[in-house]
């Protein structure tokens, strides 16, 4: 049983340690909107070091950060456009030529195993995912993006006990 359980806690350490890429489809479908293939919104959570790529789907869009640390064009030109968040927060976007059509996004970067955003790893996150344990869909206690809230992200939120920003 020890040695279960030393894999099992090993191999979430080494996939926790792994970035990942999230993509936002970019003007899906002839809208003016950005879409996270995972939540179906504008809104996309990703761990510290992980990336999200902007994907064109229709038009002529920009992806552009309001604090100035990404402008790319988003096209049938440039297809895509990846950016990698090193820091934990809330980083807000939109597209210049339709920002006032309301085509606007944000990325919320957390810590791995940090479910309620409060730049630790705490008691409080442990409750948020054994309060939503076995629950399915994009769900912010859902750390490993399998779409239902299991062992897999209890261990997270163990593994990671005591971090902070």
């Amino acid at each position: 049983m020890r040695k279960w359980l030393t894999l099992v806690m090993s191999m979430l350490a080494l996939s926790a340690a792994l970035a990942s890429t999230r993509d936002v489809e970019t003007g899906p479908s002839f809208q003016l909107i950005f879409r996270d293939t995972y939540s179906g919104t504008n809104e996309t959570v990703i761990n510290v070091g992980d990336s999200v790529r902007w994907v064109w789907r229709s038009g002529y869009h920009t992806t552009t950060s309001y604090n100035n640390l990404w402008d790319a064009e988003v096209s049938s030109v440039q297809r895509t456009f990846t950016y990698t968040f090193n820091q934990p927060g809330v980083y807000e976007y939109y597209c210049i030529p339709h920002e006032s059509l309301g085509m606007v996004g944000t990325v919320r970067v957390r810590i791995p195993g940090d479910v309620d955003f409060s730049c630790v790893v705490d008691d409080s996150d442990l409750l948020d995912v054994l309060f939503a344990f076995g629950a399915s869909g994009a769900r912010r206690e859902d750390l490993n993006y399998d779409r239902v809230v299991d062992d897999a992200d209890l261990l997270i939120v163990l593994f990671n006990f005591g971090n902070g920003c």
